[in-house]
């Protein structure tokens, strides 16, 4: 689960769903300097097995084998690793079985749901927002309503395939198109 940490963003359901399934989560993202933020932090401190220090710094070439793969291969359950970038964000998505996006709000644009399908990992999201215009139900990832719905079909998340949602990604949401369906609706408001 990848996002700024906030109740927002919902990575309280994401640790209940990991939790009551028995599957590994990794929550990737910063936590802003605001009461609000901080408290939710606080509050999911107490749920989480391993807080990684993220000050130290891995070359993007070291980064798998000196910070991912020990990660990767500790029994801990629910792992915290803080802000990562781009280039480590990719590493994650690729070695994730999926990912997950219990978003609390209506998200007018998961950006989060884009970068995992384009490198191949399907989602698993509540349908808030534009959460059910972006993921194609049971081909790119799920679509639920519930944390109960959620850990029915998180087994399935298995049996969706990579390519699918690369090329998902590649025929919907590829800049050039997107620009030229901007354009589409811009004229069809204008006429």
């Amino acid at each position: 689960s990848i996002g700024r940490i906030t109740p927002d963003k919902g990575q309280d359901k994401a640790i209940e769903i990991a939790k009551k399934s028995g599957s590994r989560l990794i929550l990737a993202g910063n936590v802003q300097n605001k009461t609000k933020d901080r408290a939710f932090f606080k509050k999911l401190e107490k749920t989480i097995d391993l807080v990684v220090d993220t000050s130290k710094h891995f070359s993007d070439s070291d980064y798998y084998e000196k910070f991912m793969k020990p990660i990767l291969n500790s029994d801990k359950q629910i792992i915290y690793i803080g802000e990562v970038n781009n280039a480590q964000k990719k590493l994650w998505y690729q070695h994730a079985q999926a990912t997950l996006f219990p978003i609390q709000w209506g998200e007018p644009f998961g950006l989060v749901l884009i970068e995992s399908m384009a490198c191949g990992t399907p989602v698993l999201a509540f349908r808030k927002g534009s959460v059910p215009e972006i993921i194609i139900h049971g081909k790119t990832g799920f679509v639920v309503n519930s944390l109960e719905e959620a850990l029915e079909v998180l087994p399935q998340v298995e049996s969706i395939s990579s390519r699918t949602c690369r090329k998902h990604v590649e025929d919907q949401f590829d800049s050039e198109k997107m620009a030229q369906a901007y354009l589409s609706v811009y004229r069809q408001i204008i006429s």
